[in-house]
């Protein structure tokens, strides 16, 4: 016996809001400076990015830093299928983004006017480019291949960050 099901199109609107607790900084300064900030162990001197509030080898608090916006790729993979969000960048990478100075690497999205998987592979530099519009949200900056950095930063819609 085949079942049916009756199904009703509609759209559901849910505000809600919540708190990014100890790492609000970092969202923060994204947002109004245009700067990645990392933490820094006082002990070990371990370097996070994602920031950390407390160091995972020491236990220790840490301490917050402005770094870098430039680093190098550790890991990538190039993305063919998205969210709506993302749907018009299609195709991009994302991978593991080691800031110079950090420690650790950050997962982000990678994008390139010429995405080829040789732009996007262990070892290539990559900078920062931020959105002028930003809402203090992990998807208000990304990554691009060092030599493309100065064509992003020219539309209209992006721009550098504080430091390099």
């Amino acid at each position: 016996m085949t079942k049916e099901y009756h199904e009703i199109d509609d759209i559901i609107v849910i505000h809600y809001k919540y708190s990014f607790g100890g790492q609000s900084r970092f969202f923060i300064e994204l947002k109004n400076n245009k700067q990645i900030m990392g933490t820094k162990c006082p002990k070990c001197k371990t370097v996070y990015c994602p920031p950390r509030i407390a160091c995972a080898k020491c236990y220790e608090t840490t301490e917050w830093i402005p770094l870098k916006d430039t680093g190098e790729i550790k890991v990538s993979t190039l993305v063919w299928y998205s969210t709506s969000a993302f749907i018009q960048n299609i195709p991009y990478a994302v991978g593991y983004i080691q800031l110079d100075g950090a420690s650790t690497a950050i997962n982000q999205g990678i994008f390139s006017d010429n995405l080829v998987p040789s732009k996007v592979k262990p070892g290539k530099r990559v900078r920062a480019v931020f959105k002028k519009e930003r809402e203090g949200k992990i998807t208000d900056f990304f990554f691009v291949p060092i030599d493309e950095y100065d064509d992003w930063i020219q539309k209209p819609e992006f721009e550098g960050g504080k430091n390099g």
